[in-house]
């Protein structure tokens, strides 16, 4: 991913509705799966928005790539980030987590099941890992090249790269639902102008409010979501494997 972004997030995401409601979410599904005093490791932290969340319960640490990412995180406090990637976790060789996140961190990616590979390596016997990707390759946007992205996915997809990749499947649903149809009219649009908007701006005040409103009221549903259950489609997919004996 281009660098100069992280700064752009940085600047946004504390009021941001997807940023702010995404965190929400994740943190219930976080809540849901992990006792609080459980330990939790962010591959591709990023500024740490999300670590600095987690840390309010759980034994909470971060690695990136980027060193710009890392200074971010250390503005936060945030003292348990260093350097690192999905293919590289030296900076917590020794330790185990409970839990391990990729948070749209796959699909910028050339090997996905690598990343899940090396992640088991960090997981405590019975750990889990909780991913985000995006989803459907229809919504291909002007956005996912600017974020350097690889691939979507769909739920199927997601769920084959877990268990190829030695994980179980322990729940997986699609999100950002409500909002899917907006998000597919946006898309459309755009192609048919040929302008998609991709800039990261915080809208109005109360327009911003209604759409964190609408995508963080998913978050109920989403923690509770079993194998079976969870959201039919969205903008994203969520998934929760579980690291199979050896």
């Amino acid at each position: 991913m281009d660098e100069r972004l992280f700064a752009i997030f940085a600047e946004v995401e504390r009021t941001h509705w997807w940023f702010v409601a995404r965190r929400e979410l994740i943190s219930a599904v976080v809540e849901r799966i992990l006792p609080p005093g459980g330990s939790i490791l962010d591959v591709g932290c990023g500024t740490g928005f999300v670590l600095e969340r987690l840390r309010e319960r759980y034994d909470a640490a971060g690695v990136d790539q980027s060193p710009i990412a890392l200074a971010l995180c250390r503005a936060r406090g945030l003292d348990q980030a260093w350097l690192g990637s999905p293919e590289n976790l030296t900076a917590v060789a020794g330790r185990r987590f409970d839990l391990v996140l990729f948070l749209d961190v796959l699909e910028h990616l050339d090997d996905d099941g690598s990343a899940l590979r090396h992640a088991a390596g960090v997981l405590a016997p019975g750990g889990a890992v909780l991913v985000t990707v995006p989803a459907f390759r229809f919504l291909w946007s002007r956005h996912d090249e600017l974020n350097q992205h690889r691939r979507r996915y769909t739920r199927g997809e997601l769920e084959a790269l877990l268990r190829r990749s030695g994980f179980s499947v322990e729940r997986s649903s699609y999100f950002n639902t409500y909002l899917f149809p907006l998000a597919v009219a946006t898309r459309m649009a755009g192609r048919l102008l040929r302008s998609e908007p991709a800039g990261l701006g915080v809208p109005p005040a109360p327009i911003n409010r209604l759409l964190r409103r609408v995508f963080e009221s998913e978050k109920r549903r989403l923690a509770r979501a079993g194998p079976a259950r969870g959201f039919p489609f969205g903008v994203s997919l969520l998934a929760v494997g579980r690291k199979q004996a050896s």
